[in-house]
């Protein structure tokens, strides 16, 4: 495998117009995912102005005192920093089997970061709520067009998630201003729930009392969920357990001995506490090595050694366990409606009746060359499914 420049990597295109881009994994060696590299997801096209210097945000709604913030203000105020990963609803759509609607994302559309900016409960504390205050809706400058209808992006969250001390009005991504398509000068950062909650370009906050009817609210970027009266579309929000393996690579061969087998997992607003692997489709498991920092929002590095002393084909699985019960599945739900694309997927390997060369539990130098391998392979791999180019289409 030729050797690989991480200062001439860029983002794996997806979609052109607007820009929707995955990371490259080839270049991503370390916790942190580098700006450059970080995945790209737009709804619409960026706003044509998004100077620092000129930018406003607006605070109206219930509250006591509908307010007004420059950057400049907003970046003199104290700021908060938070480490976390960042997925797309929709990432993986195009390994699904049968025709889903949305941007066919490969495994690439997520990346780890350092987010840092305003906390949003401080604003709204200085807004003072009005009774009656339940959820915060967020609109980005993008505007475009959907199903006929010319609009803004938004979503809201409820108030309890708005004053979390974690969610942000960032302005800093891994200590640099945020570059343009990553939403500068300002968005919303949202840790541990799925990027679309993440609003970019970020205009003006409305307090209301009542839930959110927005498009990328309702009709986009929503699941089916059962309740008291029965199953009901429910707008997305914390992102699901799920773990990718990195090495060995799909379809490779191996040699008899021992193999390492390595991964990340991550868990949205959870912690992942535990990675079983398989070596035998499923039908016994054994507990990976959790390597590096394990809290919520991040991600984690995982792996596991596997000695094997019969050719053949075998079938490796990763499913990732968290501190509060949740365990990645082993089969898609349907009411997902094409997002949270978290199920197990199987990686077939084939072992050949020859020696290999022992394996032991990696270094950084081989933490490296796995994120090579992993991203060599993603950007070989064909979509499954017709791209969809339509503005608005999944995350």
């Amino acid at each position: 495998m030729p050797e690989l420049n991480p200062m001439e990597s860029t983002r794996k295109i997806v979609t052109s117009s607007p820009e929707n881009s995955e990371t490259p994994l080839d270049s991503v060696a370390s916790w942190v995912t580098p700006n450059r590299l970080f995945f790209v997801r737009n709804h619409f096209d960026p706003p044509a102005a998004a100077d620092r210097a000129t930018w406003e945000v607006s605070l109206d709604g219930l509250v006591a005192r509908p307010l007004q913030w420059t950057f400049a203000q907003l970046a003199a105020l104290p700021q908060h920093t938070v480490f976390a990963t960042v997925e797309c609803a929709g990432n993986g759509r195009s390994f699904l089997t049968e025709k889903a609607e949305g941007v066919q994302w490969g495994a690439g559309a997520i990346g780890h970061a350092e987010w840092s900016g305003v906390r949003v409960a401080d604003l709204l504390r200085s807004a003072g709520l009005a009774p009656g205050a339940l959820e915060i809706v967020f609109e980005g400058a993008d505007r475009g067009i959907e199903h006929g209808e010319t609009m803004n992006f938004s979503r809201s969250l409820p108030l309890e998630k708005a004053l979390h001390p974690d969610t942000l009005i960032a302005l800093h991504m891994n200590g640099e201003w945020l570059e343009p398509n990553h939403g500068a000068p300002l968005r919303l950062f949202v840790p541990g729930w799925y990027g679309v909650a993440s609003v970019k370009w970020l205009r003006r906050l409305t307090v209301i009392d009542h839930a959110y009817q927005g498009f990328f609210q309702t009709v986009k970027y929503s699941i089916n969920r059962p309740t008291a009266s029965g199953r009901q579309r429910v707008p997305l929000g914390p992102g699901a357990v799920k773990s990718e393996i990195l090495f060995p690579r799909a379809s490779e061969t191996l040699g008899l001995g021992t193999t390492r087998i390595a991964g990340v997992a991550w868990a949205g607003e959870d912690t992942v506490t535990r990675v079983d692997v398989s070596t035998d489709g499923g039908r016994t498991w054994q507990a990976a090595h959790l390597k590096g920092v394990q809290q919520p929002y991040s991600w984690c590095q995982w792996e596991c050694l596997w000695t094997v002393s019969t050719p053949g084909d075998y079938t490796i699985m990763a499913r990732a366990r968290t501190a509060g019960g949740q365990v990645q599945p082993a089969g898609y739900d349907a009411d997902n409606l094409s997002y949270i694309i978290n199920f197990v997927v199987p990686r077939t390997v084939w072992v050949a009746a020859r020696p290999a060369k022992d394996a032991n539990f990696a270094d950084d130098g081989t933490w490296h060359t796995d994120m090579e391998t992993f991203a060599e392979e993603n950007t070989r791999r064909p979509l499954d499914l017709e791209l969809a180019l339509t503005a608005g289409d999944g995350i």
